[in-house]
């Protein structure tokens, strides 16, 4: 790849690029002038001024658009070439077959294999199939439920033995008056339900009759009323009106002012009534215990102290009622308010007022003529299908009450068998149950043994055949998979969607297995790749700053960032120096292209406001750098020192002013 090297003077506004020190003073001796007589040429020589400016120091190089997912792609063995199923530029899909060697007779290997395998498998399937299935699980439950069954029988002995106990008996009682409660349940529901279905058929009976002359009377009545209210609602309100809701204002007003402006009750007056009441009563009650006395003179006492002690009560009771509460100045408030607002509605009606009255007034018309025509087919039709519900149910229930009957019978004689006790034949068929639960025990505890011992002998011979042919079906799979890798590696396949960038053999040819001969490219992510002059490799950095130029983007500058650096790479003939710098790029918009060329400038070193003097205006003598610049007529020279060069201008670290006049050129 062709490279160069060179550096530009860009403006100090140029702020994107952070300045990398490098550079350095050349050594040597202390500046001192050197005279020199003025010659002809010496006289044309242009000057140039020392001025402070920016300088940036970047490597030009040329590169080109590569992708950052590429591969070379190769076979695993060598063999000769069958066919290329791709060309240069070709879109591919990841998992497309590029390129395959001979395989000879493999692919019929493969179908044959697995056959075999498949054959293996189902004669492994055949001898599990074959196994003997432990179901001593089973028999181990029915031991289980056998004890169960034996200690069940056991305790109904021990309780036909023992009589019965307190808490049976209890519980007979508690189940007969269960049994009672529950018929006296059902007789009650069918009761409810005659009794619904009786209401019914009355209100059947009163729809199909008509209306009465009371509720036609009424309906009339409230279609005159609902007429008058319409009537003053669309008409001005009368004057006596007005008046008469004025004077149901004042009167609310005044009652509030009183109930606001009277005084309230000390609550010592009210404790001093509560005391005085406990007082009479206890005098009371003295009074009618007294024993002293004659009988006229006792009733005498006992009446002057009930009239002492209705006295107090009555005390008491005023002076509660005279006390104002809270509540009662609240309810004395929302009077006046809901008299003011009669009155406004009065002074000024609302529209909603009439459309209220209004509707108002066309509902007790529907009502009205709803009586007037009577029920409709549609009700007297819902009736009756609740009349047949309701029938049903009354049958329903009388039936439930033979079976709650039955229930309290059979209740009744439970309770009279445990009053009673049992019998020698309860006694002798428990114990027969426990000896039946012992047999059933000892059989099933016998069966499992059997079951467990034949279980033993049969299993080691089936697992035999098991363990043999799940080996043969480990060996034709592997054998299978042998055969399988074989034929990957007699292909190329695409690992990745991607273009293909470079073919290299063809059909017949002989390949040696991981020599490269298929290239392929993703285009999902493009960089710039691009080689450096080992001189200024020192120069780069990851991150750096980069200019790239394409002939796809004309008069447009894409920025790009330092990604990889130089490098060493191992491939299959060893280490190998990758010179190659690749640069993330900005793509502002699609067209750029894998292999297209471009031109980069990287900025690896930025200095603002420094002395700088044209390159060419510098001498160099062995280690020593000078300028020369005329005092007069005669020519004088300057020791230098120099920090960053371009081919441009050169950073003068010291030796030199601003301003100061130099000659420049040769």
């Amino acid at each position: 790849m062709l490279t160069a090297a060179g550096a530009v003077v860009i403006s100090a506004c140029d702020a994107g690029v952070l300045p990398r020190m490098g550079g350095g003073p050349a050594a040597g001796p202390a500046p001192e002038p050197t005279i020199a007589a003025q010659t002809s040429s010496q006289a044309s020589r242009p000057t140039v001024a020392v001025r402070k400016g920016t300088i940036t120091d970047s490597i030009k190089v040329l590169g080109r658009v590569i992708s950052s997912q590429e591969a070379d792609l190769y076979f695993k063995t060598t063999n000769r070439l069958r066919g290329i199923f791709t060309e240069t530029g070709q879109q591919v899909k990841a998992g497309d077959i590029l390129a395959e060697l001979e395989t000879g007779d493999l692919n019929t290997r493969i179908g044959q294999q697995q056959a075999t395998l498949e054959n293996a498998q189902l004669k492994l399937e055949q001898s599990r199939a074959k196994a003997v299935v432990d179901d001593s699980a089973l028999d181990s439950e029915a031991i289980s439920a056998a004890r169960i069954n034996l200690d069940q029988t056991r305790l109904a002995l021990e309780k036909v033995q023992s009589g019965t106990v307190e808490a049976d008996m209890k519980a007979a009682e508690a189940g007969t008056i269960q049994a009672q409660s529950n018929l006296e349940k059902a007789r009650g529901d069918l009761a409810a339900k005659e009794s619904d279905l009786a209401a019914k058929r009355a209100d059947l009976q009163f729809k199909q009759a008509g209306p009465a002359p009371a509720d036609l009377a009424k309906a009339q009545a409230d279609v005159q009323a609902a007429q008058i209210k319409l009537q003053q609602a669309n008409n001005p309100p009368r004057p006596e009106d007005v008046q008469a809701a004025q004077l149901k204002l004042e009167q609310s007003r005044t009652k509030l002012a009183q109930l606001r402006d009277t005084p309230p009750v000390k609550p010592e007056e009210i404790a001093n009534a509560e005391v005085a009441v406990r007082q009479a009563e206890v005098a009371l009650d003295k009074a009618r215990s007294d024993t002293a006395g004659s009988a006229a003179q006792r009733e005498a006492n006992v009446r002057q102290a009930e009239l002492s002690t209705e006295k107090a009560r009555n005390d008491l009771s005023r002076l509660k009622t005279q006390q104002t509460s809270a509540w009662d100045v609240r309810l004395a408030e929302l009077d006046v308010q809901a008299q003011e607002t009669a009155l406004s509605k009065l002074q000024s009606p609302q529209p909603f007022d009439a459309r209220a009255a209004q509707v108002a007034y066309d509902l007790a018309v529907a009502k009205l003529e709803q009586l007037q025509k009577g029920p409709s087919e549609a009700d007297l039709n819902a009736l009756q299908a609740q009349i047949a519900s309701l029938e049903l149910a009354v049958e329903s229930a009388r039936t439930a009450i033979p079976s709650a009957e039955a229930a309290v019978g059979a209740a009744q004689a439970s309770l009279d068998a445990k009053r009673q006790g049992a019998t020698d034949f309860d006694v002798k068929d428990a114990q027969f149950k426990v000896d039946k639960a012992q047999n059933d025990l000892e059989t099933a505890m016998a069966k499992l043994d059997v079951k467990r011992a034949n279980l033993g002998l049969t299993q080691t011979a089936t697992n035999f055949d098991v363990q043999s042919a799940e080996k043969e079906v480990d060996k034709q799979r592997l054998e299978l998979e042998r055969l399988q890798s074989n034929l990957n590696d007699a292909r190329i396949i695409a690992p990745f969607d991607g273009k293909i960038t470079k073919v290299n053999g063809k059909p017949g040819d002989n390949v040696t297995a991981f020599n490269p001969v298929i290239s392929i490219s993703s285009p999902a992510q493009m960089l710039v790749q691009a080689q450096i002059n080992e001189a200024d490799m020192p120069k780069l950095a990851v991150g750096e700053r980069a200019l790239i130029t394409l002939d796809a983007f004309p008069g447009q500058t894409l920025n790009g960032t330092v990604r990889d650096l130089p490098s060493s790479v191992v491939t299959q003939q060893g280490v190998v120096a990758d010179k190659n710098t690749k640069i993330v790029v900005d793509w502002t918009r699609p067209g750029a292209e894998i292999g297209m060329l471009s031109r980069v400038q990287i900025i690896v070193q930025k200095k603002d406001d420094v002395l700088m003097v044209p390159t060419n205006a510098i001498r160099t003598v062995g280690r020593r750098r000078f300028v020369e610049y005329m005092d007069g007529n005669v020519k004088r020279s300057r020791n230098i020192e120099v920090g960053i060069s371009t081919e441009v201008d050169t950073e003068v670290v010291s030796g030199l002013d601003e301003g100061m006049t130099i000659l420049a050129g040769t």
